[in-house]
């Protein structure tokens, strides 16, 4: 009896290791890349690769679908769509405190 509750001591916390194992080495197989600074300026780098990658498209389209999509009417519903950034804030969703948020961020928006 004694034999069995040390095997399976033995056995749980040898399965525990492999399975800690296995989740390090696929977390190493990952590739993440994080742009926290606002002052380095890494909007190039953010854009380069989000023009590299269609998952990194999706994923930006998926976390703010409903804005996006009164982004997208917005500038539908304007002659020659967006003159300046500060057409997004005919938007009830974005404020003046919001721009100024990101202002103070370091958020810059660009209309093309």
């Amino acid at each position: 009896m004694q034999y069995l509750k040390r095997n399976t001591k033995f056995s749980i916390l040898a399965f525990l290791i492999i399975v800690f194992s296995i989740t390090i080495s696929i977390s190493t197989f990952t590739k993440t890349e994080v742009y926290f600074s606002v002052y380095d300026n890494p909007q190039k780098e953010i854009i380069k690769n989000i023009n590299q990658s269609q998952d990194f498209i999706n994923i930006a389209m998926y976390a703010f679908p409903p804005l996006a999509q009164k982004i997208i009417t917005l500038r539908d519903s304007l002659s020659g769509g967006f003159k300046e950034p500060k057409d997004l804030l005919q938007l009830p969703e974005l404020t003046n405190i919001d721009w100024e948020e990101w202002e103070e961020e370091g958020i810059i928006i660009i209309v093309n």
